[in-house]
């Protein structure tokens, strides 16, 4: 049920607070074998009481007053129970204060129904063969409707929760590419914002370049309610200030684009399979009766290794981080996590720990010139896309596949589900310029109402 329809039966006291919670918990029982939630937060029904007491002195914080959503594990809530990245290393970690986008959800009015499953630190554990949507304090998330098909990603449950209407909202995080690839195969929505629009503060990191939480929902609207709950600056992520910020990614929604062009991208080597060039038809006749032009573009590859800094990073990062939370957790390094991984091998090392060891073995430092030098010159060709869209005077490039290009550059990005062919999901997903994610919703949006 969209957002709009949530408040309307709120509004009309056909439905409380306190009952969307009991539904979303009767809903999570039904689907508990998929895994979709590491915890339900102990503070959920209190929040729910509480709102519904605002509402009845019309006191209403915001379109997501009242409603239950769910954030991924690895984003900090202090309600009493761990925030683990499904790691068991991380089991005592039990959050002093919350993530920033966790108070202006908080401040929103939406319900913190609990942290949502996902792969262990966010798919970035081990390069031997360990499943999407499986960690070692959790176990493993499951596709929600074809249990053949890897669910994709680190924000697996968040997918997973909302496709089988356990909440209508969540939020994820991408690093590369985990809010695009599980919503892409959950058949959902999801928007990843330019870099730097949502805080990092409180989210147990992988790449400080590259961390971007977001959300997900079945519509583009929904997200974009999201969005502007989450999408401010904070004093406590300097990658948040000073940006181009749109006042509402929700307020336009609906007022028609000037004609734009959209870019359909081809990859030099890559031959799209029939029901993907049937999906491109598709899409490109939608755009057209909205008054908008397709041009055709080629490139030579759809993504850029990035694993050497990533690793330097991470070890740079998560150290960081543990070290802001000394007492809270007694993992205080990698190297913590590394040895404890060792000695509780049978839980925690089912698919080893390759990625955390390597990781490990860098130096670690952002500083150091060898990381500056691949820094740079990956971003530089990961500016691809940017340069293409504005070579091309384009609000969009889109494909039936994500790309490593925009969770690198920062770019906004939009998945619309497309349908599942011969067993297969599809999807689009369009990438817009960096900080013009409101034109990119807003197309995305009146896109998907053409289905």
């Amino acid at each position: 049920m969209s957002v709009k329809n949530i408040q309307e039966r709120l509004q009309k006291g056909e439905v409380t607070s306190v009952e969307l919670v009991e539904q979303s918990l009767r809903n999570h029982e039904q689907w508990i074998d998929k895994n979709s939630i590491a915890v339900i937060s102990p503070y959920a029904m209190k929040q729910a009481i509480e709102r519904d007491r605002e509402r009845a002195l019309g006191k209403i914080r915001g379109p997501l007053h009242g409603i239950p959503i769910l954030i991924k594990d690895n984003i900090l809530y202090k309600d009493g129970t761990p925030t683990t990245a499904n790691a068991f290393a991380l089991h005592d970690f039990i959050p002093p204060h919350h993530a920033t986008l966790v108070e202006n959800l908080i401040a929103s009015g939406a319900i913190i129904l609990g942290k949502a499953n996902l792969s262990e630190f966010a798919y970035f554990m081990s390069y031997d063969d360990m499943p999407s949507g499986f960690g070692s304090m959790y176990g493993q998330v499951k596709h929600p409707f074809d249990e053949k098909i890897d669910p994709l990603g680190s924000s697996t449950g968040s997918a997973v929760a909302v496709k089988l209407g356990i909440v209508d909202l969540a939020i994820g995080s991408e690093t590369n590419g985990s809010l695009m690839a599980p919503a892409y195969q959950c058949q959902i929505v999801s928007v990843k914002p330019s870099f730097g629009y949502v805080s990092k503060q409180g989210i147990i990191p992988i790449s400080p370049t590259q961390d971007c939480a977001g959300p997900m929902a079945q519509t583009v609207e929904d997200c974009a309610y999201l969005l502007d709950a989450i999408a401010k600056e904070d004093e406590h992520d300097q990658d948040t200030s000073q940006l181009p910020r749109p006042k509402s990614f929700t307020d336009r929604l609906y007022e028609p684009l000037e004609p734009q062009k959209i870019g359909f991208l081809s990859i030099k080597g890559h031959t799209y399979a029939e029901s993907e060039l049937h999906l491109l038809s598709v899409a490109e006749e939608r755009l057209i009766s909205l008054g908008h032009q397709v041009i055709h573009l080629e490139i030579e590859q759809a993504h850029i290794p990035n694993d050497p800094t990533l690793l330097i990073e991470f070890k740079h990062a998560l150290n960081h981080f543990l070290e802001q939370f000394k007492g809270s957790t007694k993992m205080t390094s990698l190297h913590d996590i590394i040895e404890f991984n060792k000695a509780n091998e049978r839980r925690c090392l089912r698919y080893g720990q390759s990625i955390l060891t390597a990781s490990e073995q860098t130096c670690g430092e952002l500083k150091d010139p060898s990381y500056i030098s691949m820094r740079r010159e990956l971003v530089e060709k990961a500016s691809l896309l940017e340069k293409l869209m504005k070579e091309h005077d384009l609000i969009s490039i889109a494909a039936p596949l994500w790309l490593g290009f925009a969770p690198i550059y920062g770019n906004p990005s939009v998945c619309i589900p497309e349908g599942v062919f011969e067993g297969v999901p599809k999807a689009m997903v369009f990438i817009g310029k960096k900080y013009d994610d409101a034109s990119l919703i807003r197309l995305t949006h009146q896109y998907q109402q053409l289905e």
